[in-house]
């Protein structure tokens, strides 16, 4: 069965944006590694579809510089660099920080307790060396503390930066001492967020993603 049987897809417009995400699926989650080439030919034999949905969507992965055109080649996954790396870690810095200030303030009881279950659940993943259940809890923490933030924004960005740093934390979390490190971060954060201190939480997501970055630039290097 072809890929885009798998899909249900049946009008143009959502063959075109479904062959999209899947690409960009495969190219954030790793599936295609960086520097590997995409041809539209084999692509389109690949999904079962025509070329053309094939190119509008690699078309605007150009556009959000997840790959790059290459003459007579096609396409190719792009690299993320040292400088990329401390551009995205900061600006989630400003924007992580701010969320969690403002949930500070709006939190319950209830998110408190799945923040504190994800960091126990956490650490037993951690400890079964699963790190794609790693990876899904590290989403899931920061993603109940944007949402108590009650900034629909601020969860859309901060989702967005950890889309395009998905494939380096996937790799980070499957070392051992990564994955332990980050979630000391989460729980330095958690309990800021508890006290609803300011600047304990300005200290704690600093802490965190610095520590991040670190790991993330000495993978990319």
């Amino acid at each position: 069965m072809k890929i885009l049987d798998k899909l249900h897809i049946e009008q143009p417009p959502t063959i075109r944006e479904e062959v999209y995400k899947y690409l960009r699926r495969r190219i954030l989650t790793g599936e295609i590694a960086p520097t590997q080439r995409l041809i539209e030919v084999k692509l389109s034999h690949e999904i079962g579809t025509s070329r053309t949905p094939i190119r509008e969507a690699l078309h605007k992965l150009e556009m959000e510089k997840l790959v790059k055109p290459i003459p007579r080649v096609g396409y190719v996954v792009n690299e993320i660099s040292k400088e990329e790396v401390e551009e995205f870690c900061e600006i989630r810095l400003a924007l992580e920080t701010l969320a969690a200030k403002w949930a500070s303030t709006r939190i319950t009881a209830g998110d408190l307790k799945r923040l504190e279950r994800n960091i126990l659940l956490t650490d037993k993943h951690i400890k079964k060396n699963e790190p794609e259940r790693v990876v899904e809890l590290d989403t899931e923490f920061h993603d109940i503390i944007c949402r108590a933030s009650g900034s629909t924004r601020i969860q859309e960005m901060s989702q967005n930066f950890r889309d395009y740093m998905l494939r380096f934390r996937m790799k980070g979390l499957c070392v051992t001492e990564i994955a332990q490190r980050s979630n000391e971060g989460h729980q330095r954060i958690l309990s800021a967020i508890k006290n609803r201190d300011m600047n304990g939480i300005e200290a704690a997501v600093s802490f965190h993603l610095n520590r991040t970055k670190k790991d993330l630039i000495e993978l990319v290097s």
